[in-house]
């Protein structure tokens, strides 16, 4: 009974928090998170320091994931800002009369490269973060993560973007 307690809290915790600490990269967050007012950016790092209880990361751990995540945000900022203004002018050019649709295609084209390197990206940081990791914490990761988002690895259907 205890254990399936622990397992319901640990998914409700995992679930509330977002996602895991290993592949805590969002695409759509900025410096300040989705809604610009550090909320995501809080609950992440309750979500992280759940993580890093349950796998039973050291100190050092820690502090190597920390910078891998800190480098890779700063690295695709850039990217995700591009994203970010893109469906900005977008939203804009189909309020727009006459509908331009060349622009629009275009910009919709040249998010696709940014995309692209946005998830090449979560491929490596994830590399990163697992040669951190012990064989027994990459173990405890994957059952955490397969607890939290089903069999596949993602949340519902959405490619899971980290």
């Amino acid at each position: 009974m205890k254990g399936k307690l622990l397992v319901l809290t640990l998914a409700v915790l995992l679930t509330a928090g977002g996602a895991s600490f290993a592949f805590a990269m969002s695409p759509h967050a900025g410096a300040e998170g989705r809604r610009g007012d550090g909320g995501c950016e809080m609950q992440r790092g309750k979500t992280h320091a759940a993580m890093a209880a349950l796998l039973g990361l050291t100190e050092k751990q820690q502090a190597q994931i920390k910078s891998i995540i800190a480098a890779a945000r700063q690295t695709n900022k850039p990217l995700r800002e591009k994203l970010a203004n893109d469906r900005e002018k977008v939203e804009e050019l189909s309020k727009a009369t006459p509908f331009d649709e060349a622009a629009v295609r275009s910009l919709i084209a040249s998010d696709e490269a940014a995309r692209t390197d946005l998830a090449l990206a979560r491929i490596k940081v994830r590399h990163e973060i697992q040669a951190v990791l012990t064989p027994e914490q990459r173990v405890k990761a994957k059952e955490l993560r397969l607890l939290m988002h089903g069999k596949h690895g993602e949340m519902g259907h959405r490619f899971h973007r980290a």
